[in-house]
């Protein structure tokens, strides 16, 4: 049974073809003396196996469902507020991906059976998400996506105003497709994305096991390269969120497959490819800028890379009409839209930019690690394993950096008599620029370490892990592994995969992976439970849908996903109405903040007064949340009693609405 696939790494131009003999046989000795031109002995032929699988994906599919089970015990435990709950969760994602990594290292496994796996691995992945959140959103940013495919399916047309998210509407692939599948099926929204964001992850994965395969020529490379990528911060629940970039990721990998089939074609017959990677290219574009852009700076990279090997004449046509559609598609889309993301990732890259230069010039001391902004602490095991993944991931791509580059035969003649241009005529330019892609790692660690660069190192991970991925998979398979059947090994490589995987989830999630019993101060899922969601639903049935509300952070996703309420956002009116409910005095400038901003009602938490909040702000981070340093007073919030004018329209215990109407001249 074939484990090694014979794909040629150059077909149009090297006319490589499939030969027992690989790079991934080199080693390192070997190619430090090809380097130094000292030996001209060619490197040992990888061995292929001809067995069955060790184990085949049946009783592996039938232990991720075990797993699933159990991390299914586990969020039910974790409502019931036993503190031992998410270590379990942990423990079954676990038990769902060590055996298939380890399986997965092996030299005898079949190719049917390697896709196999990866898709076991890849949805049993993704139903953990499921699992956590089975009824109702849990992020913040997948209510503001929420809001326009609701405006879709009501009002039939596109680019409607999104007060929580103004840029939103400008990119709408995501809330198109889900809209679909909404009004075929008669489904929530909320069911209809769970539909989409499944077939989105298995398109991303199948599109970067077809591409890694083709790079590397390795069916093993290809799959360990994809269960490495699972250890990214943002691949079990950031990028299965309802938001841009879980289908952004999908079509940027489906983008490049169609380059890779168009580039091994004659030009004719590659033209109809490249019309498809042009539709491809303009659904990413209208669904995600930075990724659009990050797809035009890989092709660009893989340009660079041709020109270097081979001359500016080795690029194909195909090559060159595939980096232009990449990089003028978002740039026309952006500009047809009036260039939204300007404004909003101008402040957002600046700031992180800003506060990396003083960590790294002055010593400022950045975040606090593996705290909270309410205090809360990760306890120590996730704390040793998310530095013990870095430093291991770092020492990984150290070693395994130059390995890969020796997979793309960057090496294999350097310093021969036939010197460096023939070397670089038998490279693999796209290999290269992938293991180049690995060197954003390490910055999108340093941006983590700070408060306002942490968002722009989790968005470089996704396009970094691109090349970390494919580096380990090659250092797995090439060095630590090789033809050798040890499953030992193998099971020891295995249980690192695993690790790195749990701690790009502790790195995304840490302690606040399941929902806790008890509501948390403006936690995001924590602070997303039954009463809230009533209370929003209250307005719509009682109050009516798009009145105008003062809210605080996590009222405002309720208020306008399930009460379908306009809501007051700094981003959208310039102004932070917070200031009106956080304020100890009722006064002039507050009157004249709810006439200018029309306010209908505001709705007051009283929680909000029991702790500091988790993610940092109460409000939209602007100044309602800069006049408080401690928990805002009861007697601010309930100030309006004795207002003239002001009547109660709701109260709960715990949250009440005011109608301030005849103030702001609603009436």
């Amino acid at each position: 049974m074939e484990t090694q696939i014979a794909i040629p790494l150059q077909r149009a131009r090297a006319g490589a073809a499939a030969t027992a003999r690989g790079p991934l046989g080199l080693r390192p000795w070997l190619l430090v003396c090809r380097a130094l031109g000292v030996s001209s002995v060619a490197p040992p032929p990888e061995r292929v196996v001809e067995s069955s699988s060790a184990v085949g994906p049946t009783p592996l599919a039938v232990n991720a469902a075990a797993a699933l089970l159990v991390a299914a015990g586990a969020a039910s435990a974790n409502l019931a507020g036993y503190e031992w709950a998410p270590a379990l969760f942990y423990g079954a994602v676990a038990l769902l991906l060590a055996p298939i990594a380890t399986v997965l290292t092996l030299p005898s496994v079949k190719r049917s059976d390697r896709i196999a796996m990866v898709l076991i691995a890849t949805i049993g992945l993704y139903l953990l998400r499921v699992i956590r959140g089975p009824i109702v959103f849990l992020g913040h940013d997948e209510y503001l996506h929420w809001v326009t495919a609701d405006h879709i399916i009501e009002r039939g047309r596109l680019f409607d105003v999104n007060v929580l998210f103004p840029v939103g509407p400008s990119f709408p692939g995501l809330e198109i497709a889900t809209a679909q599948v909404a009004q075929m099926s008669g489904l929530s929204v909320f069911a209809a994305s769970a539909i989409v964001l499944a077939a989105a992850r298995l398109l991303f994965v199948g599109c970067l096991y077809l591409i890694y395969e083709r790079i590397a020529g390795s069916a093993r490379v290809a799959s360990l390269g994809c269960l490495f990528y699972m250890g990214c911060s943002t691949f079990v629940f950031f990028d299965t969120n309802f938001s841009y970039e879980s289908l952004a990721l999908p079509l940027l990998t489906l983008a490049l497959l169609i380059e890779a089939v168009a580039r091994d074609l004659p030009f004719k017959r590659a033209v109809p490819y490249v019309l498809l990677f042009a539709l491809a290219a303009l659904a990413l574009a209208m669904t995600h800028h930075i990724t659009a852009f990050a797809l035009a700076a890989i092709l660009a990279a893989f340009v660079a890379v041709q020109i270097v090997v081979g001359g500016v004449r080795s690029v194909s046509l195909q090559l060159a009409a595939t980096a232009l559609i990449g990089a003028v598609v978002p740039i026309v889309w952006s500009r047809a839209m009036g260039n939204p993301g300007e404004a909003y990732l101008g402040p957002v890259f600046e700031n992180g930019f800003g506060e990396v230069m003083r960590v790294l010039h002055f010593g400022s001391s950045g975040r606090k690690l593996f705290t909270a902004d309410d205090g809360a602490v990760a306890p120590l095991w996730q704390q040793s394993l998310l530095i013990g993944s870095v430093l291991l991931t770092s020492l990984a791509l150290a070693f395994g950096f130059f390995r890969t580059l020796s997979l793309a035969r960057l090496f294999e003649r350097l310093g021969a008599a036939a010197g460096m241009r023939a070397a670089l005529a038998r490279a693999n330019p796209r290999l290269i620029a992938l293991t180049m892609l690995a060197i954003a790692y390490p910055l999108s660690i340093v941006f983590r370490l700070t408060r306002s660069g942490w968002e722009i190192g989790n968005r470089i991970g996704a396009f970094s892990y691109l090349g970390v991925a494919i580096v380990l998979a090659a250092l797995a398979a090439g060095v630590l592994q090789g033809t050798s059947p040890s499953r030992l090994r193998a099971a020891a490589i295995g249980a690192v995969a695993t690790l790195l995987v749990l701690a790009g989830i502790i790195s995304s999630e840490g302690p606040r992976i399941l929902v806790p019993a008890r509501y948390q101060v403006s936690a995001d899922a924590a602070s997303i439970e039954p009463m809230g969601i009533e209370t929003a639903r209250w307005t719509e049935a009682w109050l009516g849908p798009q009145r105008h509300f003062v809210a605080d952070r996590i009222n405002s996703l309720l208020l306008s996903g399930f009460g379908r309420q306009l809501v007051a956002t700094t981003l959208q009116q310039g102004y932070d109405a917070g200031v009106v409910l956080v304020a100890k005095t009722f006064g002039q400038n507050e009157r004249s903040l709810l006439e200018k901003l029309g306010i209908d009602y505001l709705l007051a938490d009283l929680r909000l007064t029991t702790g500091l909040p988790v993610v940092g702000s109460y409000f939209d981070g602007g100044a309602a949340d800069a006049m408080l340093s401690a928990p805002p007073l009861p007697a601010a919030l309930l100030k309006f009693n004795a207002e003239a004018g002001v009547s109660r329209v709701f109260d709960n215990g715990y949250e009440v609405i005011y109608d301030v109407r005849a103030i702001s001249g609603r009436r």
